[in-house]
């Protein structure tokens, strides 16, 4: 009867914004995960991404429905995502994991010519203020506006920094496995020496 008569009493009360301030979850930041692992077996383990939604919400948009399959090439008539797809670059100087090849699995297969309008985004900055973590997109070759499906994940502990591409997400969870397979199977010239796929990925 005690709790009741303590929710009928609150009821009564003026609203106070500070104590029921509205939680917009329609602005909070997207999620993607990648389940990474060898080619056969099962994963060794999942990484989160938190898409910046502010700096260039086109371009974060575009990574989350590449991860989700929303795309078809017209050619291929084949999904453009990201499950199934290769770390074709590793590179232990550089400390840095590249993957996004939808195609052919080695860096020349990004889907920018198919959905040219989508990928569009001009003025965009190459400067991070750390680089640890970032989730960099690349444009394409032929136009610095267009940009493509390939990534790169920085894992180099440094201050402010010019990147080639867009920084369109933070890595906050499996930072240690990406880590760790650049020590286990980077190389000098980032040729993997064992092949690393992203067995599946989503949009949390």
């Amino acid at each position: 009867m005690g709790l009741i008569l303590s929710i009928l009493a609150e009821s009564k009360t003026h609203y106070e914004k500070d104590k029921h301030e509205w939680v917009n979850y329609c602005n909070l930041n997207q999620m993607v995960y990648f389940d990474v692992g060898f080619e056969t077996g099962v994963p060794i383990g999942r990484v989160i991404v938190e898409m910046n939604g502010v700096m260039k919400k086109n371009l974060s948009e575009l990574f989350v429905k590449i991860a989700r399959g929303d795309f078809v090439h017209p050619a291929y008539e084949k999904k453009i995502e990201y499950t199934g797809t290769v770390f074709h670059h590793i590179s232990s100087p550089k400390n840095m994991i590249m993957g996004g090849d939808v195609l052919y699995g080695n860096g020349c297969g990004g889907c920018a010519p198919v959905c040219r309008k989508i990928f569009q985004e001009s003025n965009v900055s190459s400067a991070v203020p750390n680089t640890r973590g970032k989730v960099i997109l690349l444009p394409s070759d032929t136009n610095p506006s267009v940009f493509s499906s390939l990534f790169y994940i920085l894992l180099d502990q440094s201050g402010p920094s010019v990147v080639d591409g867009c920084s369109i997400g933070d890595v906050i969870q499996g930072i240690e496995i990406l880590e760790q397979i650049v020590k286990d199977y980077g190389t000098e010239n980032g040729r993997p020496t064992k092949k690393l796929i992203i067995h599946k990925c989503g949009h949390l």
